[in-house]
């Protein structure tokens, strides 16, 4: 638990920073654009500590973490209307897969360096 705490609150901390900058921000489309990045950071920050569970496999892990960032963040682009629906799903997509493949890749690198 000692792990995950901090990135519970960095994750809040982000989110309640960029929630409070959007309520001052008077244009309409940039005050939701600012709130959707806000929580998408601060849910990702949040959801970091899933692939520190050492007794799950990365398949566990990998999709819970996808289950907690699908019912998150895609709506949260989809409400943000930077895309539209089919884009917005795509991109959401791609940005899991290229994102999870460094991170596994990065992981792999660093622990071939430990040993």
């Amino acid at each position: 638990m000692k792990k995950t705490r901090p990135f519970l609150i960095s994750g809040a901390v982000t989110a309640v920073v960029m929630v409070t900058i959007s309520l001052f921000i008077p244009d309409r489309a940039q005050s939701i654009s600012t709130l959707c990045v806000g929580l998408i950071a601060g849910v990702t920050i949040a959801a970091i500590p899933i692939y520190d569970i050492p007794s799950w496999s990365l398949l566990q892990r990998s999709l819970l973490h996808f289950g907690v960032i699908a019912v998150t963040v895609l709506p949260l682009v989809l409400v943000s209307g930077w895309f539209s629906a089919p884009v917005s799903v795509l991109v959401f997509l791609l940005f899991g897969v290229v994102g999870w493949t460094v991170g596994y890749l990065l992981h792999r690198r660093r622990e071939r360096v430990r040993t």
